[in-house]
């Protein structure tokens, strides 16, 4: 069982934060998860954004997570035939809501390990749980610059001294901040530019990599609160100096509000929007509006990436959506890691998820076939290589992969929205471009 520690639970926290019809927990105790006793169910948790800013794209995100937690009990599950059993949390997308869910959680499911989530001002808050409680969390949709920091605990059982307990398989933001610099660099050829951007730690990191990566001048730099509904006074202040371009990094939920003000009120400048405002269902409803704009997004490709996107419709009724590949992945990762150490436990999974995720071992697909000839490989002494449906997932020591990048343009077609791919950055471009020296010699490792 994992140990709590002082700041993990809090006090009066015994229950999941009464989210009645987010999925259950799955019917049943599933038990300590460090004891590791043969044929016994690993509860293995979820945090996905069924409802708030991100519920445009949770569904896709729990899908993902329970087809994967499918195809690995398919192929005889893990550790003796230990099967998995999914516990499906709605993080609300609210810090608070989230962190009482996973105390709860922590409290009556004895959890290990869990996928989560979509925000990163939400897996921030969530991080230092994990880590107090030496649980891995993997992040699905998180992709904040500052939350390569989040999750480490100094020890002396590793070579560097340190263990780190939050991974992700969505892209540090740096990355994105790169590719939409690279839009009005290239592209556009901007020579000024306003940001807004979401109040918390996902808009203002990616906001600050692409101002930096921004070849001309930045007139202003706008955050805006989630729960505002009027946002005159912001666009006000952003477009003050006219700016050439209007980068807009913000959710769906606040998104649609401030681009119908920003058509409305006429201010202007050439729209280029971050990947969390990629939700088709949303931008259809936009379509006189953000036709000819930009958007940056990961590109997905190869055999799993096919794999995942053809199962998912046909076997969970759902369409994925922005990061769904990546829950996939991370839950993947977790099984793969948890049966190289021969454990279930958050430390020896954390210990493991970078051995499997990268080079030089046997390259495995996804699907259960794979997995299960992965657990062949593993316990024969053998290395694996991971490639998934959202990247290669080869994590740095920071547990986390570069990504592909590309920027798409929307296009109005017969009052629909199509893309087409105007700029791509591929993973290894974003190499050295991401960590400071000083990231790099706090934690002793290279990229």
């Amino acid at each position: 069982m994992s140990a709590v520690g002082a700041t993990g639970l809090a006090a009066g926290c015994g229950g999941d934060g009464g989210d009645g019809g987010d999925g259950g927990d799955g019917g049943s105790d599933g038990g300590d998860g460090g004891d590791d006793m043969s044929g016994e169910a690993i509860p293995l948790a979820s945090f996905c954004p069924l409802s708030g800013a991100g519920a445009a794209f949770g569904p896709g995100q729990q899908a993902g997570f329970n087809m994967a937690i499918e195809d690995m009990n398919e192929a005889g599950g893990i550790i003796d035939g230990r099967m998995f059993e999914p516990i499906n949390r709605d993080s609300e997308t609210k810090p608070s809501r989230a962190a009482s869910k996973l105390e709860g959680v922590i409290s009556n499911e004895n959890i290990e390990a869990f996928v989560g989530t979509w925000s990163s001002g939400v897996s921030a808050t969530l991080a230092p749980i994990a880590a107090d409680n030496q649980i891995m969390q993997m992040g699905n949709g998180t992709t904040s610059p500052t939350l390569a920091q989040q999750g480490w605990v100094e020890t002396d059982e590793t070579d560097s001294g340190w263990r780190k307990y939050m991974g992700r398989t969505s892209p540090n933001d740096g990355s994105q901040g790169i590719a939409m610099a690279g839009a009005l660099n290239n592209i556009i050829e901007a020579d000024t530019a306003a940001f807004m951007h979401v109040d918390n730690p996902y808009g203002a990191g990616l906001a600050r990599k692409a101002a930096e990566s921004f070849d001309g001048e930045v007139t202003a730099t706008v955050p805006v609160a989630k729960q505002t509904s009027d946002y005159s006074s912001a666009l006000d202040q952003a477009f003050a100096d006219d700016p050439d371009v209007f980068g807009l990094i913000v959710y769906p939920a606040n998104g649609e509000s401030i681009l119908q003000q920003w058509n409305r009120g006429g201010y202007g400048g050439t729209l280029v929007m971050s990947e969390s405002m990629f939700a088709p269902d949303v931008l259809e409803g936009l379509s006189d509006i953000v036709a000819g704009s930009y958007v940056t997004t990961t590109r997905l490709s190869g055999s799993s990436t096919e794999y995942f996107e053809s199962n998912l419709q046909d076997r969970m009724d759902q369409d994925p959506t922005t990061f769904s590949h990546h829950s996939f992945d991370a839950t993947m990762l977790i099984g793969l890691a948890a049966h190289a150490a021969g454990e279930f436990t958050g430390t020896a999974i954390s210990d493991n998820i970078q051995t499997v995720s990268r080079p030089p071992g046997e390259e495995i697909m996804a699907g259960p076939d794979e997995f299960e000839r992965a657990k062949g490989l593993l316990d024969d002494g053998e290395e694996i290589n991971y490639q998934g449906a959202s990247s290669s997932c080869d994590l740095t020591c920071f547990y986390e992969p570069y990504n592909s990048f590309r920027v798409l343009q929307l296009n109005q077609e017969d009052g629909s929205i199509s893309t087409e791919t105007l700029n791509e950055f591929p993973a290894d471009f974003f190499q050295g471009k991401l960590y400071t020296q000083e990231q790099l010699d706090t934690y002793n490792c290279g990229e």
